[in-house]
């Protein structure tokens, strides 16, 4: 430690000036108000992507098992649980009922807002089902997630093999052919 004088010219042997310490709270105080707000986004948008590719990936990895196996896979989801798992169409009803006590939960605080299934009816309570057929088919389905005042919207189309993602809640009903159309 060095030897400083101060202000008023005083020796000081004890560590910084009040006005160091100042400058520095200020500098600090500063910094956190620029990075709060991009910090909170990056945490927020996280959750959100992180659910949306976990359901991605599965309805892709659901149809190829589909293909594979030659069996019907389900996506089955609680709504207001905000959990899902995943029967086979040749399981038991014991063997549905245990993978069902089994339930794979979404990242905390992403909630499933509702789903629009084939049938363009909107759930947003109960439990809803997207059927991954052996013929590489899935049912037409979007989902809204939502995380606080954050909304993402999954859109999986049956017969593209494609599924969209957008940012933002978008309303998205089935035509008569099955697919899956912005409003």
């Amino acid at each position: 430690m060095s030897i400083r004088t101060s202000i008023t010219g005083n020796l000081n042997k004890h560590g910084f000036t009040l006005v160091e310490l100042l400058l520095v709270i200020a500098l600090i105080g500063v910094i956190l108000v620029l990075a709060v707000p991009s910090t909170r986004d990056v945490l927020t948008g996280d959750s959100l992507k992180k659910a949306s590719r976990r359901f991605i990936g599965l309805e892709r990895k659901l149809r190829t098992e589909a293909v594979r196996d030659q069996v019907d896979y389900i996506l089955c989801m609680d709504l207001p649980n905000a959990t899902y798992w995943v029967i086979a169409s040749d399981m038991t009803p014991e063997k549905r009922n245990e993978i069902k006590n089994r339930q794979q939960h979404l990242p905390a605080d992403v909630v499933i807002a509702d789903i629009v299934d084939a049938n363009n009816q909107k759930k947003s309570t109960g439990e809803a089902q997207i059927v991954c057929k052996r013929n590489n088919i899935c049912s037409p389905a979007v989902i809204h997630l939502a995380y606080g005042e954050d909304k993402m919207t999954i859109v999986i189309n049956p017969f593209l093999g494609v599924t969209d993602i957008y940012d933002k809640y978008v309303d998205m009903p089935a035509n008569a052919s099955g697919q899956l159309a912005p409003l």
